[in-house]
């Protein structure tokens, strides 16, 4: 009996080590496929041509890498004449170090799963759903949420290019830049906005009352004998907590709406800028049809950027929420 107890321990231990050497592998996996991500980016291939919905008006072959590798790579170089040079070996030396380790962890997976008697690929397929569900869903999902971004920028930097490519005066190149950054901030704080109104309903709900809280047990409070004077106390100390809860709500979102309705205006502004510049007479002032369109396409890559952002914020607040 002791024997057959030893003998199932044994082989549950080893199936933990198994999963564990699995779990490495995913998370390996995972992070080759944001820097793969990193890779295309900056050498021209994170766009297929032939997997474009609709035609762009823009290159989607040019080399732009991302600003987390410039940022890394560039920081302490003094001569950034290689830029291309500089990110391109130091990202394939990052998937060169990860492909190294998966094939270590495969090779210790080999090995661990050959040692174990009636070891199955079925079996493996199971601990590998359990990690994904259990174990590797966050990390999964934040590397999602980074090669989105990836994305939206790769584009976002193409239409400016394409909109420098058509030589635009320094009128033409301020008054882009002013479009682009009062949509960032016009997006930005009405995705503020609307993430706010879904805390403060969170907070809200049931679950959330004073009752619930942690406040709602002062030590204090809670000593004092004469039932009468600490319920009468309680009461009082539950009426200024919700009020002072229900007062710092409102204030934060009358400071949101009223930040989101001013970078509106101001957005709205720059736009018919935009618009009486296609009908100036004046050719300094002039937009042609071209660079309009580059920039309203820009600007919608910049709102789709923010709200790829603020869907991710939503989803983490919900799930630690839960």
């Amino acid at each position: 009996m002791t024997t057959a107890t030893e003998k199932l321990n044994n082989n549950m231990d080893e199936l933990r080590k198994i999963a564990i050497v699995l779990y490495k592998i995913m998370v390996i996996q995972t992070y080759q496929y944001l820097w793969e991500t990193y890779f295309k980016s900056g050498t021209g291939q994170l766009m297929i041509p032939s997997e474009a919905k609709q035609k762009l008006s823009y290159s989607t072959t040019l080399s732009i890498w991302p600003k987390e590798i410039k940022t890394i790579v560039l920081s302490n170089k003094k001569d950034k004449t290689n830029e291309n040079e500089i990110c391109l070996k130091f990202t394939n030396g990052h998937l060169y170090a990860l492909q190294n380790q998966l094939k270590e962890y495969q090779q210790e997976l080999n090995i661990k799963a050959n040692n174990y008697p009636g070891y199955t690929l079925s079996i493996q397929e199971i601990i590998k759903i359990y990690i994904e569900e259990n174990l590797n869903a966050s990390l999964y999902k934040k590397i999602q949420h980074q090669v989105a971004l990836i994305h939206y920028d790769y584009h976002i930097r193409a239409l400016k290019l394409e909109y420098l490519r058509h030589k635009p005066n320094e009128y033409q190149s301020q008054l882009m830049k002013q479009i682009c950054q009062s949509k960032y901030e016009q997006e930005t704080s009405e995705q503020e906005y609307e993430f706010l109104k879904q805390q403060i309903a969170y907070y809200n709900l049931p679950s959330q009352s004073f009752e619930c809280s942690a406040i709602s047990h002062h030590p204090f409070i809670d000593s004092i004998q004469n039932l009468t004077v600490r319920e009468a106390l309680k009461k009082q100390f539950k009426e200024v907590a919700i009020q002072s809860r229900i007062t710092l709500f409102n204030i934060y979102l009358k400071s949101a709406e009223d930040q989101r309705q001013e970078y509106k205006k101001k957005h709205e502004a720059n736009v018919k800028k935009m618009d009486a510049s296609q009908h100036t007479f004046n050719n300094n002032e002039k937009l042609s049809s071209t660079l309009v369109q580059l920039i309203n396409e820009r600007c919608n890559k910049i709102s789709q950027r923010i709200q790829c952002i603020y869907k991710h914020k939503l989803e983490s607040f919900q799930s630690k929420s839960n």
